[in-house]
């Protein structure tokens, strides 16, 4: 569907209104792709902007919760950071939409959907709708999720650095049992081929035969603190899952809101 006007496609809170406007007008590698599907229902962009700077806006303490809640689903509640441990400041978390990061040794650069930048950590969140991730081709040398992974590693510093999918279905769901070389195909399945971006997550994360190399191949020429922890660090998160923590958070809120009145 395509709305008459882009405020129509997008949640916002009073006071964020010139902060969208300048999200849909900025371009990446001279493309202004956000503006233009500004008014799509179908587009990605608009679904991250709405549901990350609501997380953004949050009072810190319910913010530290939604993420708390957003990491655990992630990561099956097993993720080895949790938010509620640690005392970040309101200022100490960042949120950021559509921010481009480039390597420090590779000099690759990437736009990330959602980030999340804080004082010890950096979190890339890759949003997928209805399509599928870009392959590697001619013109690029990587696949997108290992695109994000190299950039993100070698932009963190001394950061620990977490990626996270986030697509319309549970990485399981998606999963099908497909040959590298259907998965490496541009032309099978075409642009909704869903499962290629949940067989290249498992290719990276999980390996083949019981064997990382996968993932070290990939992000040849980045130092990593070691290719376990990458793994380890590699999230799954469903926009239901999401849509539930913010909602909760919103409700939280909301119930503040009533009890200070």
């Amino acid at each position: 569907m395509k709305y008459s006007n882009y405020q129509r496609n997008h949640v916002i809170i009073k006071g964020r209104e010139q902060a969208l406007a300048d999200f849909l007008s900025q371009d990446y590698k001279g493309m202004k792709h956000k503006g233009k599907n500004g008014i799509s229902s179908n587009s990605e962009d608009a679904l991250t902007w709405s549901c990350f700077d609501i997380l953004s806006q949050l009072p810190l303490d319910i913010k530290i919760s939604a993420l708390n809640e957003i990491f655990e689903d992630s990561y099956d509640g097993q993720s080895n950071f949790k938010f509620i441990d640690n005392n970040y400041s309101d200022e100490q978390i960042e949120i950021l939409i559509g921010k481009t990061y480039t390597g420090q040794t590779t000099n690759e650069s990437t736009e990330v959907d959602a980030s999340i930048e804080l004082p010890d950590k950096l979190i890339f969140i890759e949003a997928k709708l209805y399509s599928s991730i870009n392959l590697a081709d001619k013109s690029k040398k990587h696949d997108q999720i290992a695109r994000k992974l190299r950039v993100g590693l070698d932009s963190c510093g001394d950061k620990e650095f977490y990626f996270i999918f986030l697509d319309i279905a549970p990485n399981k769901k998606l999963t099908l049992r497909k040959s590298k070389e259907e998965a490496k195909s541009s032309t099978k399945g075409g642009f909704y081929a869903k499962w290629k971006s949940a067989w290249w997550f498992n290719y990276y994360k999980h390996g083949r035969n019981k064997s990382l190399k996968p993932l070290k191949e990939c992000l040849d020429g980045i130092k990593v603190p070691s290719i376990e922890t990458v793994s380890e660090n590699m999230g799954w998160l469903t926009w239901s899952d999401l849509y539930k923590n913010i909602l909760r958070g919103l409700i939280k809120n909301l119930e503040q809101v009533k009890e200070n009145h």
